[in-house]
C-alpha cells in the first residue's frame, strides 16, 4: 500500500514538472507556418517561444516591417545567424522597421519570446 502512494506521489511531481516547462499558448491565433514572409500573432496569454527561419545569402539585405503591442508580461523579438548568434534585436510595443544585411549564407531565424504576455505581434519581411 505505501508503495503504491510513493509511486503516484512521484507521478504526480513528474507530470507538473512536465506541464510546467511546456509553452503555454491561451486564445493564440499564429501564422508563423502558413505564410512566407510574415510571423504574426495574437493571444492572450503566451509563454514560450515562436520563431520563423529565413534563408539568405552573403550580402543580401532583409527589409523588416514590425509591430507589437504588450498589454501584459514580457515579449522579445530576436533576429539570429546561422551560428545562432544576435544579429538585430527588434523593438516591442511599437512599430517601425530595419534593413538588416547579413555577412554569411544559411538559414537565419526570428525568434519570438512571451513571458506571461497578452498582446500580439506581426513581422512582415522581404529579401533586396
Amino acid at each position: 500500500m505505501k508503495r503504491k502512494w510513493v509511486f503516484s506521489g512521484i507521478l504526480v511531481l513528474v507530470i507538473v514538472t512536465m506541464l510546467a516547462a511546456c509553452d503555454k499558448r491561451l486564445m493564440f491565433v499564429g501564422s508563423s507556418s502558413s505564410t512566407k514572409n510574415k510571423i504574426a500573432a495574437s493571444y492572450k496569454l503566451f509563454t514560450g517561444t515562436d520563431e520563423k527561419k529565413v534563408s539568405l545569402k552573403k550580402g543580401d539585405t532583409l527589409a523588416v516591417d514590425y509591430q507589437s503591442e504588450v498589454k501584459k508580461g514580457e515579449l522579445t523579438i530576436n533576429f539570429y545567424d546561422p551560428d545562432n548568434q544576435l544579429v538585430q534585436s527588434i523593438s516591442t510595443n511599437e512599430s517601425g522597421n530595419e534593413k538588416i544585411e547579413v555577412s554569411k549564407d544559411g538559414k537565419y531565424r526570428f525568434k519570438i519570446n512571451g513571458k506571461h504576455t497578452k498582446g500580439s505581434y506581426e513581422i512582415t519581411y522581404k529579401i533586396e
